[in-house]
């Protein structure tokens, strides 16, 4: 919990320099949380046998592999990145069920968390894994296939040689542009001030983006607050918010569906 509520320095220091730098390997996996699980000769932590609701490259069959694009491409699909101890989602998925979750979560032990939550109250409609997402999305997850994508309180990864290890960059915002079906929405909160002026910009320069939309905010509005969103509440600390709706137009017709972005 102590790691979870750390303030950190609280502005985002952006070095452009160094950005473009990493920017440029991150589609060869620079930058990767845990690095790239392809090339692991093994694994330290267990998952749950097959066919249970977890799925993690390297070791998930190609059957698994195909169940989890079953799921998320028969009901509307929302996958949350970097899902913690899934304060929010398991709700969230218990309060939709019509709706297929995918909770992304690299650290073991949240991830294990959020198993051990969604086999209490039975929920079938959420899945789990213990992946990056940087590298689990592009490999696995049908291009137009997802409707919402939630990134709540991401770490900024303050120092200036971690900056390879945020989620953004223009690489990756290009992968959830893909990913995201026509008209769905990128949803980003966040207590790190210059960060949404940095999510900002990188993700209305995508042409397959529009400009945040605050309206898009009523669509959450029952959704519950992460721990450390509950948090800085408390605390009076200010959340940021920004919503990306994913333009109309179809991408299918020039690139291959799964296909690695």
């Amino acid at each position: 919990m102590a790691r979870e509520l750390r303030r950190g320095r609280g502005v985002l220091e952006v070095d452009e320099a160094r950005l473009r730098e990493v920017w440029e390997k991150q589609p060869a996996g620079k930058g990767l949380i845990g690095g790239d699980p392809r090339r692991r000769p093994h694994w330290v932590h267990p998952i749950p046998p097959e066919p249970a609701p977890w799925f993690r490259l390297g070791q998930s069959s190609e059957e698994h592999r195909e169940r989890l694009v079953r799921f998320l491409t028969t009901a509307p699909a929302e996958i949350e990145i970097g899902a913690g101890s899934g304060h929010f989602i398991v709700d969230w998925a218990e309060k939709h069920p019509d709706r297929h979750f995918l909770a992304i979560e690299v650290r073991w032990k949240f991830a294990n968390k959020i198993y051990k939550k969604l086999t209490r109250r039975g929920l079938t409609n959420l899945w789990v894994s213990d992946n990056d997402a940087r590298v689990l999305i592009p490999e696995v997850v049908p291009d137009e296939s997802i409707d919402v994508f939630h990134i709540l309180m991401p770490d900024p990864w303050w120092r200036p040689k971690h900056q390879a290890k945020r989620i953004f960059s223009p690489w990756f915002v290009d992968v959830l542009a893909r990913k995201l079906k026509p008209g769905g929405i990128l949803r980003v909160e966040t207590d790190v001030e210059n960060y949404p002026q940095f999510v900002e910009t990188l993700v209305t320069a995508h042409p397959l983006f529009e400009s945040h939309d605050p309206e898009l905010e009523a669509l959450f509005s029952d959704a519950t607050l992460t721990l450390r969103q509950q948090w800085c509440v408390e605390h009076g600390v200010p959340i940021y918010k920004r919503f990306f709706r994913r333009r109309e137009t179809s991408i299918l017709n020039d690139v291959p569906t799964g296909a690695r972005v």
